[in-house]
């Protein structure tokens, strides 16, 4: 497919606010407005063209609004094929990647979100040889900032599966939160125990995530785990859990090797259970 053709698809797109093009929301809004008048232009020119020609001249302005609806479906569908990569369960068979219907009418925008949507399930299926392989199709400034955190955190996925956890560390923390439950834990897990050791690193996270969460970001997973991190940075807030909070946060201790503090809390949980 020629540049042309795919700058105009991808124009397409934009002027109905599928894709916020290369200049950001607040650029990308008065590119939109440009774009919109250009195209006005075209159908008062068609209308004008009516005239002398009769319907034919509305073939221009019917041809742009069925383009336009094409390239936004693209990418609208490339855009949920990406979250129910990331979100929906493995076993899920809506959560797995479908092929573009029509590669024709796919803007560039889509075709990234497209290969996002392949490196994330690959990612999370431990199939390491796709994510690298699909990885270098992902263009970065054509992603949504929700998206980019969902980039980061498929490449420290990678990371992590590559064996490189401090790597995988160093990349989840500027992923988190993603708002996917099942990623957050995996990553925040990662974060944790990396920066376990130094009090000084563990409580700029803290601060960090709670500044995140705090933001209107979801991530019940992120805020278990802090609720683990203040256990590190305050010891005896371990006598205040109850019971079904020590279970829970026992778990994470384990999931990062925590074993003492693990076993601290299993002993405060099966202690509130028999008092």
């Amino acid at each position: 497919m020629g540049s042309a053709w795919t700058w105009l698809l991808e124009r397409c797109a934009e002027v109905v606010g599928a894709v916020d093009g290369a200049t950001g929301s607040a650029g990308g809004a008065r590119r939109r407005l440009q774009l919109y008048l250009a195209l006005s232009l075209i159908v008062v020119a068609s209308f004008f063209l009516r005239g002398i020609w009769g319907a034919r001249g509305l073939l221009p302005a019917a041809a742009l609004f069925l383009l336009a609806v094409q390239a936004a479906r693209a990418v609208l569908d490339a855009r949920a094929s990406v979250w129910r990569a990331a979100a929906l369960d493995l076993e899920d068979p809506a959560q797995r990647p479908r092929a573009c219907a029509d590669p024709w009418f796919s803007p560039p925008t889509a075709r990234v979100l497209r290969a996002l949507a392949e490196v994330i399930d690959a990612a999370r299926r431990e199939r390491y040889a796709i994510a690298l392989d699909r990885l270098p199709h992902v263009d970065r400034a054509a992603l949504r900032p929700d998206e980019v955190r969902l980039l980061d955190a498929a490449r420290a996925l990678l990371s992590l599966g590559l064996g490189d956890p401090a790597r995988a560390a160093q990349q989840a923390i500027i992923a988190l939160p993603t708002g996917i439950d099942a990623i957050d834990a995996r990553l925040g897990r990662v974060v944790l125990a990396d920066a376990w050791r130094s009090p000084s690193r563990l409580d700029a996270i803290d601060r960090a995530w709670r500044r995140e969460l705090g933001s209107g970001v979801t991530s019940e997973a992120l805020e278990r785990l802090l609720s683990l991190s203040r256990l590190r940075l305050v010891p005896h807030a371990v006598d205040a859990l109850r019971p079904a909070e020590a279970r829970e946060l026992s778990a994470e201790a384990w999931s990062i090797g925590e074993e003492e503090l693990a076993a601290a809390l299993e002993s405060r949980a099966r202690g509130g259970v028999y008092r």
